[in-house]
């Protein structure tokens, strides 16, 4: 796989290998997102020791570090006869650092710490034996999220103090796929983001000759598709997950718009503290995440969203569909009767405003939080006194809370309207705001000839209308 973007990361590695004492540093993150591919670009031009741990037995885990401490000593002798404890593999790890410079990759060490109680303490006395010497970088990396931060992490933790560093990587963003989708226009590269999200080794997969409906379908739909069954494989990772069915099963909830507690422990049969705890565990894993109006940080206004694009898109598409997706043919007719037609409805109502969001974040100087915003009015109808709904899609606050920008996003076919500027103006008052902020549309399609006069008439500084050109553009 080609090594792309990882600017920041990469330099963070550097910097540890350039300090003047010795450095342990945690890299973790989800399955696929490209931690073994970091570690080991960034080795190739160092001294370096390297091993991804296995689920196999401790026997197999320690011959395949001494096969590799065997390559980097030259003691062939230790490939035929292996070592046979984890404290002599840190024994001759002592013997390489006296050699020189190194770095040493203990990858997926879950499965190390799963077969072995003793190894955080064997790990503590290695780094404090050498936490001044400039020669060592013992880096630990693994994909069990939530085992990283409550044994290796937190304050319980039993490397608590002695880690020096640590990074948490995250999926690229959408302006970040370009060297994935090279030739795919804007617009198929948000697809693209909506569909696959910003997990590299997903992004790979993909055929740039062909389009994103055929990716669609060679990807995620066929019954041999690589991504057909990721989410039960990314669940069996985490060694917290024990009722793997229970959490696909809230995942689907949420994806199909069961959104709150109520609904989604009723959807899994659960009561809702129990589903609560669920979804806990989910949030650990940063599949899943709460959400309230831009602003708050409490109340009944929650709802519960899934983090990932290519989550959503398979708990929307795949899941409710397995026994559509038996053969070949059927899957193609899946793609075609209901993916395709619903894609760009689906696009809308997430990845693209949460591009939009992302976008406002960069252009808005003030702004340090935006999200989306909803709330309720009274107002009389034939009916009598009734609440009306409203929502902004983009709404961005200063550090003091301030409302400092409103935005409304429109991915699918139709321009906006005039109508949409009333509505952000009666939000802006519902969000208590003294004026109106700068008003921000963000359409695929276009603007109608009302609003696009309306622009001109009060100037960017009022009203500003961005284009998918815009946004590739930034």
């Amino acid at each position: 796989m080609d090594f792309f973007n990882r600017t920041d990361e990469l330099q963070a590695l550097d910097e540890r290998w350039n300090s003047r004492r010795g450095e342990f540093v945690l890299v973790y993150g989800r399955r696929r997102v490209g931690k073994s591919l970091l570690i080991t670009h960034w080795s190739q031009q160092r001294r370096h020791l390297y091993v991804e741990a296995t689920a196999g037995s401790e026997r197999d885990q320690l011959e395949d570090v001494s096969a590799e401490i065997a390559r980097v000593s030259g003691q062939q002798l230790l490939a035929d006869q292996p070592l046979t404890s984890w404290r002599a593999v840190f024994s001759a790890f002592d013997a390489l650092i006296a050699e020189g410079p190194i770095a040493i990759a203990l990858d997926e060490f879950q499965f190390i710490a799963r077969r072995n109680a003793e190894i955080g303490s064997l790990i503590n006395r290695f780094v404090t034996r050498h936490k001044d010497d400039p020669r060592m970088l013992l880096i630990v990396s693994g994909s069990d999220i939530s085992f990283f931060e409550r044994e290796l992490i937190g304050y319980a933790a039993t490397s608590y103090g002695r880690r020096t560093g640590s990074l948490q990587l995250m999926p690229f963003a959408w302006s970040e796929i370009q060297p994935f989708v090279p030739g795919w226009s804007a617009e198929d590269r948000i697809r693209a983001w909506a569909i696959w999200g910003g997990m590299p080794y997903y992004l790979a997969e993909l055929d740039t000759t062909l389009g994103v409906g055929d990716n669609i379908w060679r990807t995620i739909l066929a019954p041999d598709g690589l991504l057909r069954n990721e989410p039960a494989f990314l669940l069996a990772q985490e060694s917290r997950i024990r009722d793997r069915d229970t959490y696909l099963s809230a995942l689907r909830a949420i994806a199909n718009g069961r959104t709150r507690l109520n609904e989604i422990a009723d959807r899994i049969q659960r009561t809702p503290a129990e589903a609560r705890t669920f979804l806990e565990t989910l949030e650990e894993m940063t599949l899943v995440r709460r959400r309230f109006p831009v602003g708050r940080r409490g109340g009944t206004k929650v709802w519960y969203a899934i983090t990932d694009p290519f989550l959503r898109f398979w708990f929307r598409f795949v899941a409710p569909f397995e026994s559509r997706l038996q053969s070949r043919a059927s899957a193609r007719q899946h793609l075609a009767e209901t993916v395709l037609p619903q894609l760009d409805a689906f696009v809308s109502r997430d990845a693209f405003e949460e591009i939009c969001r992302r976008w406002m974040l960069e252009h808005v100087p003030e702004a340090v939080e935006v999200g989306r915003w909803w709330g309720s009015k009274r107002v009389r109808t034939p009916e009598g006194l009734r609440n009306r709904q409203y929502e902004a899609d983009v709404a961005a606050l200063d550090p003091d809370g301030r409302l400092v920008a409103l935005g409304s996003c429109k991915w699918s076919d139709g321009e906006h309207d005039a109508g949409e500027l009333d509505k952000l103006e009666t939000v802006a008052a519902l969000m208590g705001a003294d004026a109106v902020p700068p008003l921000y549309f963000f359409d695929r399609s276009g603007f109608s000839p009302r609003l696009r006069e309306l622009a001109r008439e009060r100037g960017d500084d009022a009203v500003r209308l961005v284009t998918v050109a815009d946004l590739l553009a930034s």
